[in-house]
């Protein structure tokens, strides 16, 4: 067993856990495969991750603003935006915020030190 890659894992971990203290996994791996794939769909993004419809639904009201609309009650983060797609307005589309943007860029600089 390798501590320093241990260790790195953990800074790795911590940085996505200053989010928020309680930030799931789940959220990050889906932020990372919005990251990596900017533009997808939710249906795309179920794909990706082997998550149901409704649990990247929830992920995504919480990961960001739906459609731009204020947050309702409960933790939202302002890591992404959906946008309808222009040629096909049943399609919504998953993008980084600024402030997603930022975080993934820190969390890589981390995934950097370790390798």
């Amino acid at each position: 067993m390798d501590k320093n890659r241990i260790q790195g894992l953990l800074r790795l971990l911590r940085e996505i856990q200053s989010i928020h203290p309680e930030f799931p996994l789940q959220y990050a791996v889906c932020l990372a495969e919005i990251a990596l794939n900017e533009g997808i769909s939710l249906t795309g993004l179920a794909q990706q991750t082997g998550l149901s419809l409704p649990t990247i639904s929830r992920i995504i009201t919480a990961l960001g603003h739906a459609l731009g609309n204020p947050p309702e009650q409960g933790r939202h983060y302002g890591l992404i935006y959906v946008q309808i797609a222009a040629c096909e307005k049943r399609r919504k589309e998953l993008f980084l915020s600024p402030k997603g943007r930022h975080f993934m860029e820190q969390v890589s600089g981390v995934f950097e030190e370790i390798n």
